[in-house]
């Protein structure tokens, strides 16, 4: 009989029952509903070094708890715009089995401001390019968006763990691997297009703003929005932050 296709979800971040615990529980809540076995693992419950050639697979506990993977999320919270150290040295360091082809979904989580929730976004799949997986489903969120981005964590988990179920599926080339990992949402982002999606989800969060504050947000927003679509990306960085701080302050 043939054995379940296994998923692990990884929490970089130091609170065990934090937001992005929350977020790794809903995607492979997603996954179990697929059939799929679900383990979680905590990065905090392992003394993970930072590389050199001494560490490389350190500590062996923790990379042997990846055997036999089929699909992976990762979740990792954001400090200075960029993944935490835990999760880089998670990376740079801990060694998992064969891994190209096999579908990965990333997540980050970016508290306070929100600010970097798409560049460390980016990181993770920067790391899942490198590995050569699959990367689907890029979830970049802050706590604008928290609850509607557990219910989406549940779906990708699901459609994870479907794509597990199917084995993994190697790039044939270098061009067709970086086509795909170019294509996926976010992937191009830029400052200011990471400041427009915090507006977006400010004005669809509930908030205690005045009537007339949000409607000139809103107007901002527009009027910033069109102008990244026009390409103009320098010229939309005064209406969008100017709209983002009447929001967020």
């Amino acid at each position: 009989m043939k054995s379940m296709a296994k998923v692990v979800g990884v929490v970089a971040s130091l609170h065990r029952d934090g937001l992005s615990k929350k977020l790794v529980s809903s995607a492979l809540d997603g996954v179990s509903a697929a059939n799929c076995e679900a383990t979680l693992i905590h990065l905090s419950d392992y003394s993970i070094p930072q590389w050199s050639d001494e560490n490389v697979g350190k500590p062996e506990e923790l990379s042997k708890a990846f055997k036999g993977m089929g699909g992976l999320v990762f979740c990792a919270p954001v400090y200075y715009l960029d993944v935490n150290g835990m999760a880089k040295d998670f990376m740079d360091t801990v060694e998992l089995p064969e891994v190209s082809g096999m579908p990965a979904m990333g997540i980050a989580v970016a508290g306070g401001t929100g600010k970097g929730l798409t560049s460390a976004l980016k990181t993770i799949y920067y790391w899942f390019f490198c590995k050569s997986m699959r990367g689907i489903d890029p979830l970049p969120v802050s706590r604008f968006n928290f609850e509607a981005a557990i219910g989406e964590a549940r779906a990708s988990g699901q459609k994870l763990a479907e794509l597990a179920k199917s084995g993994p599926k190697p790039f044939r080339n270098l061009a067709e691997q970086i086509a795909y990992h170019q294509a996926l949402p976010f992937m191009g982002y830029e400052f200011v297009d990471e400041i427009a999606l915090l507006v977006r989800q400010l004005l669809d969060a509930p908030h205690r703003k005045e009537a007339g504050t949000e409607a000139r947000a809103k107007k901002l927003f527009e009027k910033g929005n069109s102008l990244i679509e026009e390409g103009r990306k320098q010229e939309a960085v005064g209406p969008i932050v100017e709209a983002y701080e009447m929001l967020y302050y």
